[in-house]
């Protein structure tokens, strides 16, 4: 029994000692861990909450996976541009958001780990179809849990991540948890590899290209490889690099991840104190876009981040004299004319004398591009051919 819980606290644990259910101990023990006071004499104590916490939720994942009374199916066949999945602990309106967007029924609960498979739905944007994945709740410890695997198989299956956090909680045990959780299944968020590869070889020893990017010496390299029994090796450095990163470097299991927050419940009390806070914490490393889908606030600005956050872009083509395609063609970011060409027809490729683009790719409207231009957003393409 931990010393010095404040009133609130006390609550909580009358609460957690007198609940019958997983579900009602789940939700007392957050409570707990809520509200109580952290510091020296309660560490043990809130260490083994944690853990109790963490077995009860993977206790009641599984229950729940049992009574579907059906095969757990967590491959999600791709559908439309580009595929999405909504990630969060539960509770934080994973379900809502899904729902909302696509037209979806998936359930709404107000228990813990109401959705136990992943939910999909298309989320029409501007003629753009893109499919929208709501996956079972994250939770600690999840990553060991029945269905860990196949959540985080969904997960890096995706095109990109939305961290669903709720205003209305605590924001950073949040975010911990979330990054905490993709990290240990080596899932990196907005972060770029590290510039070094590492290629192993037959025989020649351990070569290093770019060396005065490492600040250690070739030694030191050569040591580290060998600790991880690689004997022959040539390491390609372009970048400021440590040890950490040939390590990460080698670690063909780590995958990276575009993604963007969307703060939920933003019409709720004590929201816009938790969204600053969020913002100090998350800002420089995502795009965080406030939503309250009670009031439909922040809707369309958030539609226009899950867009942007696919990389991808829209173009529209334009035979002289006629009107602009309805639907775009959807391309990666950094297509060129050609990419379009290529679309379109082979003959406007073998064919080609130029382009005219009208768009933010070019400095004046209707401006003579060749193949290799590279086009932006809402492009419109109009070819000329032989």
């Amino acid at each position: 029994m931990p010393i010095n819980l404040n009133p609130e606290a006390q609550v909580a644990l009358r609460r957690l000692e007198e609940a019958d259910t997983k579900e009602e101990k789940i939700a007392a023990i957050q409570e707990l861990l809520k509200c109580m006071d952290k510091h020296k004499g309660t560490e043990n104590f809130v260490n083994q909450l944690k853990k109790r916490l963490a077995k009860l939720k993977a206790e009641v994942e599984k229950e729940k996976a049992r009574k579907c009374g059906r095969a757990q199916d967590f491959s999600i066949k791709k559908q439309g541009a580009g595929q999405v999945i909504l990630v969060g602990l539960t509770n934080t309106g994973k379900s809502t958001i899904l729902n909302y967007l696509t037209g979806a029924k998936a359930k709404v609960g107000g228990y813990p780990f109401t959705t136990t498979l992943p939910e999909v739905g298309i989320l029409d944007f501007n003629l753009v179809p893109i499919q929208i994945v709501e996956s079972p709740a994250l939770f600690e410890g999840c990553k060991s849990s029945e269905n860990g695997p196949q959540i985080f198989s969904a997960i890096r299956n995706a095109d990109s991540i939305v961290l669903v956090i709720d205003l209305s909680q605590d924001i950073l045990q949040q975010v911990r948890t979330l990054l905490g959780e993709l990290e240990s299944a080596g899932i990196l968020l907005n972060l770029n590899p590290p510039p070094v590869e590492v290629k192993k070889t037959g025989g020649g020893g351990i070569q290093i290209m770019g060396q005065h990017f490492f600040d250690g010496s070739p030694e030191d390299i050569s040591n580290f490889l060998r600790g991880k029994r690689v004997i022959n090796a040539i390491v390609r450095i372009w970048g400021k690099i440590t040890l950490e990163d040939i390590d990460l470097a080698m670690n063909n299991n780590v995958e990276y991840k575009n993604a963007i927050i969307v703060a939920t419940k933003g019409d709720l009390m004590g929201s816009s104190e938790n969204y600053k806070r969020l913002v100090d914490h998350c800002g420089k490393r995502f795009e965080i876009y406030p939503i309250s889908i009670f009031k439909e606030k922040g809707i369309d600005e958030f539609k226009e981040g899950i867009f942007k956050s696919l990389g991808i872009i829209r173009i529209y083509t334009r035979e002289p004299g006629k009107v602009v395609s309805e639907k775009p063609l959807v391309l990666k970011k950094g297509a060129s004319v050609e990419d379009v060409a290529k679309r379109l027809h082979i003959r406007f490729i073998k064919n080609f004398k130029y382009a005219r683009i009208y768009g933010k790719s070019v400095k004046h409207e209707g401006e003579k591009v060749g193949l290799e231009h590279v086009l932006e957003d809402n492009d419109i393409v109009q070819f000329y051919v032989n």
